[in-house]
């Protein structure tokens, strides 16, 4: 009886849509691609190729789909200050550009955003936690920037052009 109600419950979740976090099913047309990059290295591109192989996708550099990382940004701003002047509170922010279209020139993304924020507060008196802190919120930004970008290559297509009006 117990197993009965068991599989009805996951049955149930199934049909609902229900995922689990951080899973995602690529279309067929994406399992050879190559990755590029325009600046001299990404931070995010370490993450991202362990991403794509954890996806069963084969990365190389003559594949017909190429997803080109553009441009990348971390930003840190004050949040909030003491009596004295002194941060007590930042603002990380981290911004990823990038596209996708074929060896052809058809276009699968256009130039997509993903942007990731996150608070940081400052501890006068713990520095180098704080600094600690800081490189694990910058890893985290580009670990949920690279499920944002897995979710957007999910929904990819050839995209076509609109008709041009006389």
């Amino acid at each position: 009886m117990r197993y009965l109600l068991l599989l009805t419950l996951l049955l149930s979740l199934t049909a609902c849509g229900f995922q689990l976090r951080g899973s995602v099913q690529l279309p067929p047309e994406l399992t050879e691609m190559a990755l590029r990059d325009a600046s001299p290295a990404t931070d995010i591109l370490p993450e991202l190729r362990r991403a794509l192989k954890n996806q069963k996708i084969r990365l190389i550099e003559t594949a017909p789909l190429v997803l080109q990382l553009k441009a990348e940004q971390y930003g840190k701003r004050v949040l909030s200050v003491d009596s004295s002047g002194r941060a007590q509170e930042y603002g990380l922010s981290y911004m990823l550009r990038f596209s996708m279209q074929g060896n052809d020139g058809v276009v699968w993304l256009t130039e997509q955003t993903v942007t990731e924020s996150r608070d940081l507060r400052f501890d006068a008196n713990a520095v180098l936690g704080t600094a600690s802190e800081e490189t694990l919120l910058k890893t985290e930004m580009r670990r949920d920037a690279v499920l944002q970008i897995l979710r957007r290559l999910q929904k990819a297509k050839i995209q076509t052009p609109a008709p041009e009006s006389k």
